[in-house]
């Protein structure tokens, strides 16, 4: 009997892949549970296993070809092998007790965030035996509910200014029409993408992933219960990798009913007519130009003098200027004194500026003033774990060990340096140590990535951290105005800006504002981790046209030799 080769499924949401290694070919015999081939996605590899018994008859495929799902790529001429019947069990009741387990890794990890699940890949990769718990989802806040779905939902947002502005670039648009509900969808299926090649990840290496909430017995000892599985887990090497949570300011009005977290706005499914955003930092600015493009009256909040004051005045001077003009309100220098309900559920924020007191009234308010870490979510005092100077992150030394010298800390619970690429990198130096590799963390060429209107990267010390040092240093520095590439796409707001060290000679620091800042960033911090002169650096060629032409002309401004901007 001929049976009809189908693709019925692929990994995840995938609706497409690539056939990869194809074992059996036509005119071959074929088994029940034979790989025919393997079917290659964003998610890796997944095995096309025979049902049937026979002979091959046709196969039309080839490697690398893409396939769709529900497409039909061949035919077996045999018998189908019925599954066997699962053995049925007598009723539990609901009681049946989850099964004790005894365990003992080499590393055992809390945490799955970009520092735990890439500790934990790194560990394989070395041949230990790892152990991850997660309490929520692999990925953590940055892959969840963090770094990814914001920027899912900035690009979507950046489709629609494009649409805004079409006329600018030859294209009529008449009317459009804004769908949260399409936005959000979009966002969960790349979240849902990554968590799904993530769990790939650990299943390829062998990782045992234990989802629930790690409680300390000893010193020595993490137990983890769910429904499945009651565990003991006795390590040799533990890295906690629990994260943070989003903070808040102890005001009047902090706790009500109805105040959103950032979290809470990656899943709204209406657009709030307005918000009053407290805080004036990489979220909070991030979440201001998203909300604004969307429709919203936006009110930002800072307490410092200025919005994202770890920048150089001239940077924040850009992201300033860009939101006054897109209409939205910053408020630097203020302090959120109370908020209150009104009697038609919209939101009273009470701001202080100097000795007068303001009113904003709005339908959200958002908090965004920072994060804290989640020291809380594990009894440390059992691990002889100690905290930091400030009792708000873990201390640890620059290999990622605590007080305790069997435990590392990694991420955001370390209060260090709260990036997700930090985190990451963290997990490998502590993975490393523990596998007898003797390597260090530094903290002094960390890029960080802000996705307002324009983006902002930068890497290394800023200007005012240079004066601050006494540093005798040149700036570089080249605007967006002036490059080809940039004024094409009609964004020219913006500059690359670098920092030269003249006493030993390398570029110590640098920021980009303007287009495609977030990824251009990467070379600067190239150039600082391979110390390279300006002579040196000036040598590097440059694509054209690209905006990254741009650091090539800084680099020459550094010694008064730029071509194009004068």
């Amino acid at each position: 009997m001929e049976f009809k080769l189908k693709i019925e499924k692929l990994s995840g949401h995938d609706s497409e892949g690539k056939v990869g290694k194809i074992n059996l070919k036509t005119g071959a015999s074929v088994k029940s549970g034979d790989v025919i081939f393997t079917i290659e996605s964003g998610k890796g590899a997944l095995k096309y296993i025979s049902k049937y018994n026979g002979t091959i008859k046709e196969l039309n495929i080839v490697e690398g070809q893409t396939i769709k799902k529900n497409e039909i790529i061949g035919s077996i001429d045999g018998e189908e092998v019925k599954a066997a019947e699962p053995i049925k069990k007598g009723y539990s009741f609901g009681i049946a007790k989850p099964k004790e387990e005894k365990l003992e890794p080499d590393v055992l990890i809390i945490g799955g965030g970009p520092g735990g699940y890439v500790a934990a890949i790194r560990g394989a990769q070395l041949g230990l035996d790892v152990v991850l718990i997660e309490e929520d989802k692999l990925g953590g806040t940055c892959l969840n509910y963090g770094c990814i779905p914001t920027k899912s939902i900035a690009h979507s947002v950046n489709v629609l200014n494009h649409i805004k502005h079409a006329e600018e670039y030859g294209f009529k648009v008449s009317d459009y029409e804004i769908s949260m509900e399409k936005i959000i969808e979009r966002k969960n299926n790349v979240v849902g993408t990554l968590v799904g090649g993530i769990e790939h990840l650990m299943n390829t290496h062998n990782i045992r992933v234990i989802n629930g909430k790690a409680i300390v017995k000893d010193k020595d000892t993490i137990i983890v219960k769910n429904k499945k599985i009651d565990a003991s887990i006795q390590f040799k090497n533990l890295i906690i990798a629990a994260g943070s949570s989003p903070s808040s300011i102890n005001i009047e009005g902090h706790d009500l009913d109805g105040i959103c977290t950032s979290k809470d706005l990656l899943e709204m499914t209406e657009v709030p007519k307005s918000i009053t955003i407290i805080g004036g930092g990489v979220i909070g600015m991030e979440f201001a130009f998203i909300l604004n493009e969307l429709g919203s009256k936006v009110h930002v909040v800072e307490y410092m003098p200025k919005i994202l004051s770890v920048l150089d005045e001239d940077v924040i001077e850009v992201v300033k200027n860009s939101a006054l003009e897109k209409g939205i309100h910053i408020h630097d220098g203020a302090g959120a004194a109370a908020i209150r309900k009104t009697l038609d559920d919209e939101f009273i924020t009470e701001i202080a500026i100097g000795e007068e007191h303001h009113f904003i009234t709005s339908e959200k308010v958002m908090m965004a003033v920072g994060r804290k870490a989640n020291i809380d979510s594990l009894e440390l005092e059992k691990l002889n774990v100690q905290l930091n100077e400030r009792k708000n992150g873990i201390a640890v030394n620059d290999r990622m060990i605590t007080s305790n010298p069997k435990v590392y800390a990694i991420g955001d619970i370390t209060n260090t340096v709260q990036l997700a690429h930090v985190a990451s990198h963290q997990g490998i130096v502590a993975i490393e140590n523990i596998a007898d590799m003797d390597v260090s963390m530094k903290y002094d060429n960390i890029p960080s990535a802000i996705f307002t209107t324009p983006e902002v990267g930068s890497t290394g010390i800023t200007e005012g951290q240079a004066k601050a040092k006494e540093i005798d240093y040149t700036i570089g520095k080249f605007p967006l105005m002036a490059n080809g590439k940039a004024l094409a796409m009609g964004e020219t707001e913006g500059f690359v800006k670098l920092i030269y060290d003249n006493t030993n000679n390398k570029i110590i620091g640098g920021s980009i504002v303007g287009a495609h800042a977030t990824d251009m960033i990467a070379t600067v911090s190239n150039l600082i981790g391979k110390a390279v002169t300006k002579e040196e650096a000036s040598h590097i060629i440059y694509a054209h046209p690209t905006t990254a032409e741009s650091i090539h002309e800084a680099i020459l401004d550094i010694s008064d030799r730029g071509i194009h901007f004068g």
